[in-house]
Protein backbone atom coordinates (compact mmCIF):
# COMPACT_ATOMS: atom_id res chain seq x y z
CA UNK A 1 0.00 0.00 0.00
CA UNK A 2 1.34 3.44 -0.92
CA UNK A 3 2.08 6.27 1.46
CA UNK A 4 1.17 9.89 0.73
CA UNK A 5 2.16 13.17 2.34
CA UNK A 6 -0.22 15.94 3.43
CA UNK A 7 1.64 19.22 3.73
CA UNK A 8 0.58 22.77 4.52
CA UNK A 9 2.51 26.02 4.78
CA UNK A 10 1.99 28.65 7.43
CA UNK A 11 3.19 32.23 7.75
CA UNK A 12 3.56 34.15 10.97
CA UNK A 13 1.24 37.16 11.12
CA UNK A 14 3.40 40.22 11.96
CA UNK A 15 0.50 41.90 13.78
CA UNK A 16 -0.95 39.07 15.87
CA UNK A 17 2.20 36.90 15.92
CA UNK A 18 -0.08 33.95 15.17
CA UNK A 19 0.45 31.48 12.34
CA UNK A 20 -1.89 31.68 9.33
CA UNK A 21 -2.25 28.94 6.74
CA UNK A 22 -1.06 29.85 3.22
CA UNK A 23 -3.49 29.52 0.30
CA UNK A 24 -2.95 28.41 -3.29
CA UNK A 25 0.58 29.80 -3.64
CA UNK A 26 2.22 26.58 -4.81
CA UNK A 27 2.26 24.43 -7.93
CA UNK A 28 1.48 20.75 -8.35
CA UNK A 29 4.37 18.98 -10.07
CA UNK A 30 2.14 16.41 -11.81
CA UNK A 31 -0.28 19.08 -13.06
CA UNK A 32 2.67 21.10 -14.40
CA UNK A 33 3.99 18.05 -16.25
CA UNK A 34 0.53 17.27 -17.63
CA UNK A 35 -0.01 20.83 -18.86
CA UNK A 36 3.45 21.07 -20.40
CA UNK A 37 3.00 17.76 -22.20
CA UNK A 38 -0.41 18.87 -23.47
CA UNK A 39 1.09 22.07 -24.92
CA UNK A 40 3.96 20.13 -26.45
CA UNK A 41 1.71 17.53 -28.12
CA UNK A 42 -0.93 20.02 -29.29
CA UNK A 43 1.46 22.54 -30.83
CA UNK A 44 4.29 20.22 -31.87
CA UNK A 45 6.90 21.79 -29.61
CA UNK A 46 10.05 20.60 -27.94
CA UNK A 47 9.90 19.86 -24.21
CA UNK A 48 11.84 22.97 -23.17
CA UNK A 49 9.78 25.33 -25.33
CA UNK A 50 6.48 24.00 -23.98
CA UNK A 51 7.75 24.16 -20.40
CA UNK A 52 8.94 27.76 -20.86
CA UNK A 53 5.55 28.92 -22.17
CA UNK A 54 3.73 27.15 -19.36
CA UNK A 55 5.98 28.75 -16.74
CA UNK A 56 5.41 32.19 -18.28
CA UNK A 57 1.70 31.63 -17.74
CA UNK A 58 2.30 30.42 -14.17
CA UNK A 59 4.46 33.44 -13.33
CA UNK A 60 2.10 35.90 -15.01
CA UNK A 61 4.69 37.03 -17.56
CA UNK A 62 3.78 38.63 -20.87
CA UNK A 63 3.87 36.58 -24.11
CA UNK A 64 6.59 37.47 -26.61
CA UNK A 65 4.87 36.40 -29.84
CA UNK A 66 1.43 35.62 -31.29
CA UNK A 67 1.63 31.90 -30.61
CA UNK A 68 2.48 32.45 -26.96
CA UNK A 69 -0.30 35.03 -26.78
CA UNK A 70 -2.82 32.46 -28.05
CA UNK A 71 -1.57 29.63 -25.83
CA UNK A 72 -1.35 31.72 -22.66
CA UNK A 73 -4.43 33.85 -23.28
CA UNK A 74 -6.93 31.38 -24.74
CA UNK A 75 -5.70 27.80 -24.92
CA UNK A 76 -4.47 27.23 -21.36
CA UNK A 77 -7.47 28.91 -19.67
CA UNK A 78 -9.79 26.57 -21.62
CA UNK A 79 -7.75 23.42 -20.88
CA UNK A 80 -7.11 23.99 -17.18
CA UNK A 81 -9.80 23.48 -14.54
CA UNK A 82 -10.72 26.46 -12.32
CA UNK A 83 -8.74 27.11 -9.16
CA UNK A 84 -10.01 25.19 -6.18
CA UNK A 85 -11.73 22.51 -8.29
CA UNK A 86 -11.31 18.88 -7.29
CA UNK A 87 -9.35 16.36 -9.30
CA UNK A 88 -12.48 14.39 -10.12
CA UNK A 89 -14.08 17.55 -11.53
CA UNK A 90 -11.24 18.16 -13.98
CA UNK A 91 -11.20 14.46 -14.91
CA UNK A 92 -14.93 14.39 -15.60
CA UNK A 93 -14.65 17.49 -17.79
CA UNK A 94 -11.63 16.23 -19.71
CA UNK A 95 -9.55 19.10 -18.38
CA UNK A 96 -6.11 19.38 -16.80
CA UNK A 97 -6.33 19.97 -13.08
CA UNK A 98 -5.32 23.44 -11.99
CA UNK A 99 -1.59 23.53 -11.12
CA UNK A 100 -2.11 26.00 -8.25
CA UNK A 101 -2.57 24.36 -4.85
CA UNK A 102 -2.28 25.04 -1.12
CA UNK A 103 -0.07 21.93 -0.81
CA UNK A 104 3.62 22.92 -1.01
CA UNK A 105 4.51 19.36 -2.03
CA UNK A 106 2.24 16.45 -2.89
CA UNK A 107 4.49 13.94 -4.64
CA UNK A 108 5.33 10.45 -3.46
CA UNK A 109 9.09 10.19 -2.90
CA UNK A 110 9.99 7.86 -0.05
CA UNK A 111 13.56 9.13 0.14
CA UNK A 112 12.17 12.64 0.69
CA UNK A 113 9.69 11.28 3.24
CA UNK A 114 12.64 9.71 5.00
CA UNK A 115 14.65 12.91 5.41
CA UNK A 116 11.53 14.81 6.50
CA UNK A 117 10.16 12.32 9.01
CA UNK A 118 11.94 8.96 8.80
CA UNK A 119 8.97 7.53 6.91
CA UNK A 120 9.43 4.54 4.58
CA UNK A 121 13.13 5.18 3.95
CA UNK A 122 15.92 5.89 6.44
CA UNK A 123 18.87 5.48 4.08
CA UNK A 124 19.69 9.21 4.31
CA UNK A 125 20.02 11.34 7.48
CA UNK A 126 16.88 13.16 8.51
CA UNK A 127 16.90 16.95 8.41
CA UNK A 128 17.85 18.02 11.91
CA UNK A 129 20.12 15.03 12.42
CA UNK A 130 17.93 12.65 14.44
CA UNK A 131 14.80 10.68 13.67
CA UNK A 132 12.63 12.56 16.11
CA UNK A 133 9.18 13.86 15.27
CA UNK A 134 7.85 17.11 16.70
CA UNK A 135 4.17 16.53 15.98
CA UNK A 136 1.77 19.37 15.19
CA UNK A 137 3.01 22.61 16.80
CA UNK A 138 0.89 23.93 19.68
CA UNK A 139 0.40 27.24 17.87
CA UNK A 140 -0.65 25.71 14.54
CA UNK A 141 -3.40 27.51 12.65
CA UNK A 142 -6.95 26.35 13.23
CA UNK A 143 -7.22 25.25 9.59
CA UNK A 144 -4.22 22.92 9.80
CA UNK A 145 -5.21 21.57 13.20
CA UNK A 146 -8.74 20.82 12.01
CA UNK A 147 -7.52 18.97 8.90
CA UNK A 148 -5.09 16.97 11.02
CA UNK A 149 -7.89 16.08 13.45
CA UNK A 150 -10.05 14.90 10.56
CA UNK A 151 -7.38 12.36 9.63
CA UNK A 152 -7.40 11.08 13.20
CA UNK A 153 -5.50 7.77 13.50
CA UNK A 154 -5.23 7.46 9.71
CA UNK A 155 -2.65 10.26 9.77
CA UNK A 156 0.77 9.55 11.25
CA UNK A 157 4.33 10.84 11.67
CA UNK A 158 3.37 14.50 12.11
CA UNK A 159 6.27 16.93 11.88
CA UNK A 160 7.19 20.49 10.92
CA UNK A 161 10.16 22.60 9.87
CA UNK A 162 10.73 26.31 9.53
CA UNK A 163 11.88 27.52 6.15
CA UNK A 164 15.21 28.41 7.75
CA UNK A 165 15.76 24.81 8.85
CA UNK A 166 15.07 23.61 5.32
CA UNK A 167 17.31 26.21 3.69
CA UNK A 168 20.15 25.45 6.11
CA UNK A 169 19.98 21.69 5.50
CA UNK A 170 22.78 19.92 3.64
CA UNK A 171 20.25 18.74 1.07
CA UNK A 172 19.44 22.28 0.01
CA UNK A 173 23.11 22.79 -0.82
CA UNK A 174 23.11 19.86 -3.26
CA UNK A 175 22.60 20.18 -6.98
CA UNK A 176 19.98 18.30 -8.96
CA UNK A 177 22.19 15.31 -9.77
CA UNK A 178 23.33 14.90 -6.16
CA UNK A 179 19.73 14.80 -4.98
CA UNK A 180 18.73 12.34 -7.69
CA UNK A 181 21.64 10.07 -6.76
CA UNK A 182 20.22 9.93 -3.22
CA UNK A 183 16.77 9.16 -4.61
CA UNK A 184 15.40 12.53 -3.45
CA UNK A 185 12.95 14.44 -5.63
CA UNK A 186 14.75 17.70 -6.63
CA UNK A 187 11.37 19.41 -7.04
CA UNK A 188 11.03 19.91 -3.28
CA UNK A 189 14.34 21.75 -2.88
CA UNK A 190 14.50 23.47 -6.26
CA UNK A 191 10.86 24.49 -6.71
CA UNK A 192 8.97 24.20 -3.41
CA UNK A 193 11.56 26.00 -1.28
CA UNK A 194 11.86 28.97 -3.68
CA UNK A 195 8.06 29.24 -3.66
CA UNK A 196 8.14 29.28 0.16
CA UNK A 197 10.79 32.02 0.07
CA UNK A 198 8.40 34.27 -1.87
CA UNK A 199 5.91 34.08 1.01
CA UNK A 200 8.03 35.47 3.83
CA UNK A 201 11.28 35.43 5.77
CA UNK A 202 12.82 32.07 6.71
CA UNK A 203 11.89 32.35 10.39
CA UNK A 204 8.30 33.35 9.63
CA UNK A 205 7.39 30.55 7.22
CA UNK A 206 7.08 26.86 8.03
CA UNK A 207 5.68 23.61 6.69
CA UNK A 208 3.54 21.20 8.71
CA UNK A 209 2.93 17.72 7.39
CA UNK A 210 1.89 14.14 8.11
CA UNK A 211 1.38 10.93 6.18
CA UNK A 212 -1.24 8.30 5.44
CA UNK A 213 -0.97 4.71 4.26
Amino acid sequence: MGCDIHMFAEKRNPVTNEWDVVGEEFTDSYALWELSKDIKDTFGMEDEEAWEIMMKWIEGESPTNRQEQFIMGKYIPKRVAPRGSRWDYSYSKGMIRNPFTNQPYGGRCYSLFGILAGVRNQSNPMIGGEYELKGIPDDASEVVRNVSDEWDIDGHSHNYFTLRELLDSDYNKMDRNELINLGIDPYFFQTTLPQLQKIGTPDDVRIIFWFDN
